[in-house]
């Protein structure tokens, strides 16, 4: 059985994500509430995970992972795979315009998540990201992905499209060490 931690701030793929594997018995899902910037919080929920979903932000992502990683390098849990959520547009790949819900300051909330990238990319863990449009609240299922460095229209995306996403990478080990965006077909 693999052991899957999730990072999560009220991040609305986290619960269609949570029934996806709700069916699967191979996998023990825990969720994080702690402090987001507490390294000591973090080490408690992070030993035996094989497997890590990180959904933080929009802001402050990259003091998040900064403890995150400080836990991980004091405790050297055996994560395989990690899958963090980033944005549409912090690879400059957007057609047009985007505002980000809860951003007040554009270009230090693009830095922020570059950095946050950074230290994912840094660890030498398998990982992938996924660069999410807008989200917006249907059920919609069907996506269309974009390979980093290509550009990508300005679009939105409902969360069970991330999620079933985020669980191909995750349970299935499908576009392991990619980073895509995701808009709705």
């Amino acid at each position: 059985m693999k052991k899957l931690l999730i990072i999560n701030q009220n991040n609305q793929v986290v619960p269609p994500l949570t029934n996806l594997l709700k069916a699967n018995e191979d996998v023990d899902v825990s969720i994080y509430s702690g402090d987001l910037k507490s390294a000591e919080g973090y080490a408690k929920f992070l030993p035996d995970t094989n497997l890590l979903f990180i959904a933080v932000g929009p802001n402050d992502a990259d003091l998040y992972l900064e403890s995150l990683f400080e836990a991980v390098d004091e405790v050297q849990p055996p994560i395989s795979d990690i899958v963090m959520l980033s944005y549409a547009g912090v690879d400059d790949e957007l057609d047009g315009p985007v505002e980000y819900a809860g951003v007040k300051d554009k270009q230090e909330f693009i830095k922020q998540q570059r950095y946050a990238i950074k230290i994912v990319d840094e660890s030498e863990i398998s990982y992938s990201i996924i660069r999410m449009s807008q989200l917006k609240d249907d059920q919609a299922s069907d996506y269309r992905l974009f390979n980093e460095g290509s550009k990508m229209p300005v679009g939105t995306v409902s969360p069970n499209a991330v999620a079933k996403l985020a669980y191909d990478m995750l349970i299935e080990q499908k576009l392991i060490n990619h980073s895509v965006g995701i808009i709705d077909q």
